[in-house]
């Protein structure tokens, strides 16, 4: 028996060993891609401290590390979402949330979006009924508290389209995060609440 939970001892420990060195090359890779977006895996390797036979075992490509990035991307897109939307908050509130969220989200990994033909949010380009925004974007809507002359899927594809907008004006420099998110908030609230006075004016 002891034998059996030595094993089992041994496996975990194993495991959260390989799960520290491919979070460190995570994280080295987001540090160093951001003031050099073509940084070989040789510099990757050497900034997270980790082997690089080692980094090659988790990423066996320069590729394989990309994606892993934009699968983080998506991953915390997602997360945006789900903390913007809580039981008490009106439709108004999430939308003020979402704004700076996705553009904090683009901030941090803004290194991606230089690549030639790079879509961080491809998965989330074609999403499945139980993808958490649309999700929320449908049952709002069949409260009322959204526009009901839009269909939830067009609304979804639109946040994605403004989002992505948003981020590129940081980007080029015509705005400033803090900039970029407020404005996104306000043009989500104004073209999907139900109801909404064109005259009001969002928070200062």
């Amino acid at each position: 028996m002891s034998d059996a939970s030595d094993l089992s001892a041994n496996e975990q420990a194993l495991r959260l060993d390989a799960r520290r060195n491919r979070d460190a090359v995570i994280a080295a890779a987001i540090r160093i891609l951001a003031s050099d977006p073509e940084a070989s895996m040789r510099q990757i390797a050497a900034e997270s401290g980790v082997a690089r036979i080692t980094v090659y075992r988790h990423f066996p490509t320069r590729e394989h590390l990309i994606q892993a990035l934009i699968d983080l991307v998506v991953e915390q897109e997602r997360a945006v979402v789900t903390t913007a939307i809580t039981p008490d908050a009106t439709a108004a509130e999430v939308f003020d949330r979402l704004g700076p969220g996705i553009i904090r989200v683009g901030e941090r990994y803004r290194f991606l979006d230089n690549r030639s033909g790079s879509v961080t949010d491809a998965p989330l380009r074609h999403p499945a009924a139980d993808e958490p925004l649309l999700m929320w974007l449908t049952e709002a809507a069949e409260r009322c508290e959204l526009r009901t002359d839009l269909p939830p899927e067009w609304m979804y594809a639109m946040i994605h389209g403004l989002g992505r907008a948003a981020n590129e004006e940081v980007l080029v420099g015509r705005r400033t995060a803090d900039q970029a998110g407020q404005l996104l908030a306000d043009t989500l609230r104004h073209a999907f609440v139900a109801g909404r006075d064109d005259s009001a004016t969002g928070p200062e």
